[in-house]
C-alpha cells in the first residue's frame, strides 16, 4: 500500500491529510475534528502527551503545557516543569503523533512520502527543525511552502492562467501570513511573503473571553479573578472549559448573529453578538488584511491584475476578514468551508512521490529531506512535483555516475547533490566545471535583470527556458530543470542544474590558498580512489569571472562544476548534460554564474 501524508504544523492546530495509492486527499479526523491541538505537555516520567490529551494534562500541572510549540521553534530548548527539552523533541512529538493517526486511518501502512508545511518566509534554521523532527517518520519527506499548497488547492477549482498571481492570506490560530504566488508555466513560485507572529485565532479567543468576563464579572469580581486565575484544580478544569465554549462562540459567530456562552456557577450564561466580536477585532484584523495589500505591493503588482485572493486558516471563517480584505485589495476573496483544511490538502496535492527516481525502493542512507518553493503543477489536478533530490550523508561522495544517455524510456535515477563539507560534488553530465572565487575586494558585477530566484543566502537570474523544480533545505539547495524536458523523440535529456550553498569555517576572502588547497586536496584523493578522471585548472575564465576549473569524467558522462567563496560562503553550480543538451545547458550555467550574488 502506497500511503502519503501530508502535515500542516500549525501555532494552535494541526491539521493531517493522506492519499492512499494516489487517491484524492483525505483529512484525518482526530476525536472527530478536522484538527488537532499542537500541543504538548511533558509528564515527570518523560512522556509526552499531544493534542487534547496536552490540554487535559495541563489542568494537572500547567507548568509542564506548552501551547504553541511552532512559535518556540527559534529557542532551541523549552522548559516545561523541571524539565529541559529540546524543541526538535517537542516538534517530533507533535508530528509523531500526526503521522500515527494518518497510519492507523491508512491500515497501519508505512508512510511512503511525508509532505511538512511551512511558511514562506521561514528560513534554513527553522526548516531544518521540521526535517530533524520528522527524521524516521516517512521514506522520504518534503517540504512545502504553505502559500505555494494553498495555491495548488486553489488552481484545482479556479484557473491560474500562466504569468497570473494569487493572494493568500493565511489566518491561523497564533499568526497572519499573506503572500503573493505566481504560476510560471507549471510552476508555483512565492513573489513576496509578509507576517505578524503575534495575532491569529487564539489571540481572538482571549479577546472575546475577555468580553465575556467584562459582561458576568460584576455580579461577583472574586469569582472571575478565581476563574481566570486560581491554580486549584477545580478552577483549571473549569477555565479549560470555559476557554473552549468561548472558542465555540467564535466560531457560531461567523454562522449566525449572536450565541450565547454557557458559564459556570456563580455566572449567568453570557449572551454575545457578531458585531460585539468585530468591534473588538477590527484593528488586528484591519492590520492582517493591510498585510495582504502590503504583499501585493511588494510583489510589484496592482491589486488588478491578480487572479484572486485566497483566505486560508480556521479565522478566515470570520466575516469581517473578506470584508476588510475587500476593502484593501479591491478584489472579492474567495474561501471553503474548511479553511483550516486547505494548506495539508493542497500539500499532497501538489507532492507525490517520484518512484523513478528511487526505483520505489527504501533509501536508507543520506537525511530524506528536500524543500521544494516552486511546484509543477499539471492537468491532474496538481498531484505531480518534478524532480526532487536527497543529499547523501555528511562527508560522502558518489562512487559511480550515470551514463550519458538514459535507458529507452526511463528517466535517470542519479540525482544531482552536494556533498555537505568544504567541497561540492554534483553527479552531472556536462561541458566542464569551474570554481570561481571572488578575489579580495573585487566587486559583484551587475546582475542581468530578469526573473531573480532569491530562496537562500544567495541570489541569480533563472535561465530563460529552464524552472525551478525543487531542492533540498538542509544543504539550501535549489535546483532547475529545462521547462520542455523531452527530446524530439519522447526521451528524457540528462539536462539539469543545481545551486546549493554552504558554510565554511574560515574566511575564503582571507584565506584563499587554504579554500584552493582544500579543493584540490579532495580531487587528488578521489582521484586516486580510481572514482574519476579529471581535468583540474586553477586559473580559467567562464561568465567573464576568473574561475578555477574542475572537470570530472566517468565514462560519457562528467561532473560541471562552478564554485563562488565569499567569505565564510561557499555557493556550487553544478550542471549535467548529453551530448545533445550540452550548448543549452552551457549557455544556462552561464547565465547562473554572471548573476550570482551572495549576501554578505
Amino acid at each position: 500500500m502506497s500511503l502519503h501524508v501530508a502535515v500542516d504544523f500549525g501555532t494552535s492546530s494541526t491539521c493531517v491529510a493522506i492519499s492512499a495509492h494516489g487517491r484524492e486527499p483525505q483529512v484525518v479526523v482526530f476525536d472527530g475534528q478536522p484538527l488537532v491541538p499542537s500541543a504538548v505537555f511533558a509528564a515527570a516520567d518523560g512522556t509526552l502527551f499531544v493534542g487534547q490529551e496536552a490540554e487535559r494534562q495541563a489542568a494537572v500541572d500547567p507548568a509542564r503545557y506548552e501551547p504553541h510549540p511552532k512559535r518556540r521553534v527559534d529557542e532551541g530548548e523549552l522548559l516545561l516543569g523541571n524539565t529541559v527539552l529540546p524543541v526538535v523533541d517537542v516538534v517530533r512529538a507533535v508530528l509523531a503523533r500526526a503521522v500515527g493517526e494518518a497510519r492507523r486511518v491508512g491500515g497501519g501502512a508505512p508512510v511512503d512520502l511525508l509532505v511538512l508545511t511551512h511558511p514562506a518566509d521561514w528560513g534554513t534554521v527553522r526548516t531544518r527543525v521540521l526535517l530533524q523532527a520528522a527524521r524516521g517518520l516517512g521514506r522520504e519527506v518534503v517540504l512545502v511552502p504553505e502559500p505555494v499548497a494553498a495555491a495548488v488547492f486553489h488552481s484545482a477549482s479556479h484557473s491560474i492562467p500562466d504569468g497570473a498571481a494569487l493572494a493568500v492570506l493565511d489566518l491561523g490560530g497564533g499568526t497572519v501570513d499573506a503572500s503573493v504566488v505566481a504560476r510560471a508555466g507549471r510552476s508555483f513560485r512565492v513573489l513576496s511573503a509578509k507576517g505578524d507572529p503575534s495575532f491569529g485565532g487564539a489571540d481572538i479567543d482571549q479577546a472575546l473571553l475577555e468580553h465575556v468576563g467584562g459582561l458576568v464579572a460584576a455580579k461577583d469580581p472574586e469569582a472571575w479573578q478565581q476563574l481566570v486565575e486560581g491554580r486549584e484544580m477545580a478552577d483549571r478544569r473549569k477555565r479549560r472549559v470555559l476557554r473552549q465554549d468561548v472558542r465555540g462562540a467564535k466560531e457560531t459567530l461567523s454562522r449566525h448573529a449572536y450565541t450565547d456562552v454557557p458559564m459556570p456557577p456563580p455566572f449567568p450564561d453570557a449572551h454575545v453578538t457578531r458585531s460585539d466580536l468585530e468591534q473588538l477585532i477590527a484593528a488586528p484584523i484591519s492590520r492582517a488584511a493591510a498585510l495582504a495589500g502590503a504583499a501585493v505591493r511588494d510583489a510589484g503588482l496592482a491589486p488588478q491584475q491578480l487572479a484572486g485572493v485566497f483566505l486560508v486558516g480556521g479565522s478566515s471563517r470570520i466575516p469581517l476578514v473578506a470584508r476588510m480584505v475587500h476593502e484593501q485589495i479591491r478584489v472579492v476573496p474567495t474561501s471553503i468551508d474548511q479553511p483550516e483544511t486547505v494548506v495539508a490538502r493542497g500539500a499532497l496535492r501538489a507532492v507525490s512521490l517520484d518512484p523513478e527516481r528511487t526505483g520505489g525502493v527504501p533509501q536508507p542512507k543520506g537525511p530524506s529531506g528536500e524543500v521544494t518553493h516552486n511546484l509543477r503543477v499539471g492537468d491532474e489536478a496538481t498531484r505531480k512535483i518534478t524532480r526532487r533530490i536527497t543529499p547523501p550523508p555528511s562527508g560522502q561522495f558518489p562512487v559511480s555516475f550515470p551514463a550519458a544517455s538514459p535507458p529507452p524510456r526511463k528517466k535517470s535515477k542519479a540525482p544531482l547533490f552536494i556533498t555537505i563539507g568544504v567541497v561540492a560534488v554534483l553527479a552531472a553530465a556536462g561541458v566542464g566545471g569551474y570554481y570561481w572565487l571572488k578575489p579580495k575586494g573585487t566587486q559583484e558585477q551587475p546582475a542581468p535583470q530578469g526573473d531573480r530566484i532569491a530562496v537562500y543566502d544567495y541570489s541569480f537570474v533563472r535561465p530563460d527556458g529552464w524552472e525551478q523544480t525543487g531542492g533540498a533545505a538542509p544543504v539550501r539547495q535549489v535546483l532547475l530543470q529545462p521547462i520542455d524536458r523531452r527530446n524530439s523523440d519522447g526521451e528524457q535529456p540528462e539536462a539539469r542544474i543545481a545551486v546549493q550553498e554552504q558554510t565554511l569555517e574560515y574566511d575564503s576572502d582571507a584565506d584563499r590558498a587554504r579554500a584552493l588547497s582544500e579543493l584540490k586536496n579532495t580531487f587528488e584523493q578521489r582521484k586516486e580512489k580510481g572514482d574519476v578522471v579529471a581535468d583540474f585548472s586553477e586559473k580559467s575564465s567562464f561568465a567573464g569571472k576568473s574561475v578555477v576549473h574542475y572537470r570530472e569524467v566517468v565514462g560519457t558522462t562528467g561532473v560541471d562544476w562552478y564554485i563562488q567563496f565569499a567569505g565564510e560562503h561557499q555557493v556550487s553550480i553544478g550542471c549535467q548534460a548529453t551530448e545533445a543538451t550540452k550548448a543549452q545547458v552551457s549557455t544556462a550555467c552561464e547565465q547562473i554564474v554572471r548573476s550570482l550574488v551572495i549576501k554578505s
